[in-house]
């Protein structure tokens, strides 16, 4: 019974974003695009500094470095886009006929996450694939080591689509308990470009940043990190993962209380 709420809850998402919803004409389009923006921006800049003879010395980039932008960029905007599925159904009362809808309430946020987890997932690894692909090619100068078939590659190839689906599933759970579209998508910006940097600046803040949640995701994906977490890459995973997890099931303890 719960299988089929969730995936009555998938196909009704599928159903409101459908057309021209900010979700396919905003959202997921620049949580494509601006990363690979920013990424070939700055390697056809590099490239044309490294070309210049004799004039200044551009190091080579590993695979390690070579998928910063996408982690942390499309990650945060496939968040910002199940937070504002989430809390966009506050418009108009439209929560109360979800209520009639679904005697019981969980099944509605664990259907958005499968459904924006599955958006996010898949973004993330296309828009990654691109970059590693493309690189070498726009770049050889400066992004010829980077490879789509090296071990750092194959970890990125996982690891990150892992991290954006978990990410959707705190963007929905931030989205239902903000409640407003504006609100929770300025949380989850907030958090990833302001927070996590201004804790640096905190008392024993370097040890503090650690316990990140981005910071730990970077490094789990196998993106060289200029802090390190207190354990490895696997455990690194998990950890955030488990945040996020968190996150959706306060959410939806939240529902559940609050609708009965």
């Amino acid at each position: 019974m719960s299988i089929a709420l969730i995936a009555r809850s998938v196909r009704a998402e599928r159903i409101r974003t459908g057309g021209r919803s900010r979700l396919w004409t905003v959202l997921i389009p620049a949580a494509a695009t601006v990363p690979l923006a920013i990424t070939f921006g700055i390697a056809l800049v590099a490239e044309s500094f490294a070309r210049i003879p004799g004039q200044i010395s551009v190091l080579q980039v590993s695979t390690s470095n070579a998928a910063y932008w996408v982690i942390t960029i499309t990650v945060t905007l496939v968040a910002v886009a199940a937070a504002d599925g989430q809390s966009s159904e506050n418009r108009y009362r439209s929560t109360e006929y979800v209520r009639l809808a679904f005697p019981r309430q969980w099944p509605v946020l664990a259907g958005r996450w499968v459904f924006y987890g599955t958006l996010a997932a898949v973004t993330a690894a296309v828009t990654l694939v691109i970059v590693l692909v493309a690189l070498p090619l726009v770049s050889p100068s400066v992004y010829g080591t980077v490879a789509v078939t090296d071990g750092v590659a194959l970890r990125l190839v996982w690891t990150v689509p892992v991290f954006a689906f978990f990410a959707a599933g705190a963007g929905v759970g931030t989205g239902a308990l903000v409640r407003s579209p504006l609100g929770a998508a300025g949380a989850i910006l907030l958090w990833a470009f302001v927070i996590e940097s201004a804790a640096g600046y905190l008392p024993s803040g370097a040890a503090l940043q650690r316990f990140m949640p981005l910071l730990n995701g970077g490094y789990a994906t196998g993106q060289d990190t200029v802090l390190v977490p207190p354990w490895g890459q696997n455990v690194a995973l998990l950890y955030v993962c488990s945040l996020f997890t968190a996150i959706f099931l306060i959410a939806a303890v939240e529902r559940t209380v609050r609708h009965g």
